[in-house]
């Protein structure tokens, strides 16, 4: 059986060899050093380029979450980005009642194609929390569990 790897190389997916797209100026461990917990979700997300001459937007599923941003599954690979419009979809906590969309600008960081999923993986880094968004996306994490942390050997 293979071992994995010490250190898995943030500028390649772990499952391909596809390197990642990263937006300019952007950190390149940046997926490497998200320190906030994690949280495992299946929320949908929609993402919003407004700075091209055409408005452009793209959908698809948040399924690693943080309080610094969030791993995307979809059917595009998206452009790297300075800045884009993210609308979170946030499940209700009781049956009943509507979803909570939370509006954040946020910065495309990677994409790449996983082999694992079938789909591009986006990591999308939060910037800047319209209203109540960065309260009400605590609030909601504080009823999850967090994904369990990989051990590192270094």
């Amino acid at each position: 059986m293979e071992q994995p790897p010490d250190r898995i190389d943030p500028m390649h997916d772990s499952l391909s060899a596809s390197p990642l797209l990263l937006a300019p100026g952007a950190d390149p461990e940046w997926a490497d050093k998200r320190v906030e917990l994690r949280y495992l979700v299946n929320w949908r997300v929609a993402i919003v380029y407004e700075e091209r001459e055409q408005r452009l937007s793209f959908r698809g599923r948040a399924f690693d979450v943080s309080k610094g941003g969030f791993s995307l599954h979809s059917d595009f690979s998206l452009p790297v980005s300075d800045r884009v419009t993210v609308l979170l979809s946030i499940p209700p906590l009781n049956v009943g009642q509507p979803p909570k969309v939370i509006e954040v600008k946020s910065r495309v960081v990677y994409t790449v194609l996983s082999s694992e999923f079938g789909a591009f993986r986006t990591g999308v880094q939060f910037v800047d929390f319209k209203g109540d968004g960065r309260e009400a996306l605590s609030y909601h994490l504080s009823y999850r569990n967090p994904a369990p942390q990989p051990v590192r050997q270094d």
